[in-house]
This record gives structure tokens, C-alpha cells and sequence, in this order.
């Protein structure tokens, strides 16, 4: 594993370029280092998560060094304090090309998250089209609540899966091989939750596909 990109670094957090293929923290039957365990070792602190990002998911993510950035974190979380973007490829260009999605998601026994008419948690997703990418479309995608699987939930049911996502229903066509799931974070920003500092990052995706030129 390559060193990973620290974005920001103070007493209390840490904003880093998580690279695909590595899982936030421990999941069951799942094995090997974590981002959290990655990042620890190469700071020479323990680290602690605040969010979650998906295993295939690249791009901007927080980490706390300290119990009270971690809690104080945790909190701008909660309170949609935390301005959220993110860059998704899409094998359908959505209708509207851009929109707010609101619905209630809930996780089905298999593990997928789904929309459903009661129940669930709220979830809320601003989204507008950026541009054409051959047979796919870029699509930026705002977070206004942070549900797990939220966008890739929300763009399925629009009609619209991330490239990559067959557990939200995409399916390949004739010559295209897709090494993951093509989510990127792409732009964060808070108020430090404890200095007041305003932080900000964004993080360019590695693949071109992903780019927004």
C-alpha cells in the first residue's frame, strides 16, 4: 500500500485521500489493515474513525488524533454541519439532469440498501449533472444527510447506478471492465468543530472518468 495523502493535520483531526480497496474499519469476516490502521502507523498516532466511506470509495475523508475531536466531530455530523461532495459515474444520465432526492432508505436482509415508502431512515441527496462520459455520465452529488450507501441507493432507484455497482444494479457492457465502484469525495468542508477554523479540501480523483474538467 502506497503512503496515503494527508490533506490536513491538527491536534484533534486528520483529513486524508482515501485510496479503493481499503476498508474505514474492521468489518466482519474481513481481514487486513484498515484506512484507520494505515494512517495510525504512518502518523505515529492512534486515530480513530468519525465517518465512513465505502470500501471502493475514493477520496476526502476525516479521522480524529483525540477523544474530543472524534465527539466534537461526530457532532457537526450530526448536525448536517458538514458540507459533503462527491463525483459519481453513472451508466444512465439521470432525468431531471438535476434534482433533490428525498426518500426513506433501509437496508434489506441481503445487505442492500433500498428506498421504501415508511420506515427507514431519511436520506437527502442534491445532484446535478456535470457532463458526458462516453456511454456514462459525471454526475456531483451534495450530501445533505449521510446514510450508508446513500448516493449509490439514491442514483439506482433514480434509474441512474454508479459504474462498477452491481449490488445496485449495473451491468456491464461489451468491452468495458470496471475495477470498482466509480465514487469519488471529492470536495469537504466544516467549521473546526473546537478551533473554529474553517477547513476545506478538495481531493482530484485518480481516474479521468471521474475528473471534473
Amino acid at each position: 500500500m502506497r503512503e496515503i495523502v494527508v490533506l490536513h493535520r491538527d491536534e484533534h483531526l486528520v483529513v486524508v485521500d482515501k485510496p479503493a480497496g481499503v476498508l474505514v474499519v474492521p468489518a466482519p469476516g474481513r481481514s487486513g489493515a484498515t484506512l484507520v490502521d494505515l494512517v495510525s502507523q504512518q502518523l505515529g498516532v492512534r486515530l480513530q474513525a468519525v465517518h465512513r466511506l465505502d470500501e471502493d470509495t475514493t477520496g476526502a475523508i476525516v479521522l480524529a488524533c483525540t477523544d474530543a475531536g472524534r465527539a466534537a466531530m461526530e457532532e457537526r455530523f450530526r448536525a448536517h454541519a458538514v458540507e459533503r461532495e462527491y463525483l459519481a459515474l453513472v451508466a444512465a444520465a439521470p432525468s431531471p439532469p438535476a434534482g433533490r432526492i428525498e426518500s426513506n432508505l433501509q437496508e434489506d436482509a441481503g445487505g442492500v440498501v433500498r428506498v421504501v415508502p415508511r420506515g427507514g431512515q431519511r436520506a437527502v441527496t442534491h445532484y446535478r449533472t456535470l457532463a458526458r462520459r462516453g456511454r456514462n455520465t459525471l454526475v456531483s452529488c451534495r450530501l445533505e444527510t449521510g446514510r450508508r450507501n446513500q448516493i449509490r441507493a439514491h442514483l439506482a432507484a433514480l434509474g441512474s447506478p454508479l459504474v462498477g455497482d452491481r449490488k445496485y444494479g449495473f451491468r456491464s457492457r461489451a468491452g468495458e471492465r470496471w475495477p470498482r465502484v466509480m465514487l469519488h469525495s471529492w470536495r469537504l468542508s466544516f467549521a473546526h468543530p473546537l478551533s473554529g477554523e474553517r477547513i476545506a479540501v478538495t481531493v482530484e480523483p485518480a481516474e479521468p472518468e471521474l475528473r471534473a474538467e
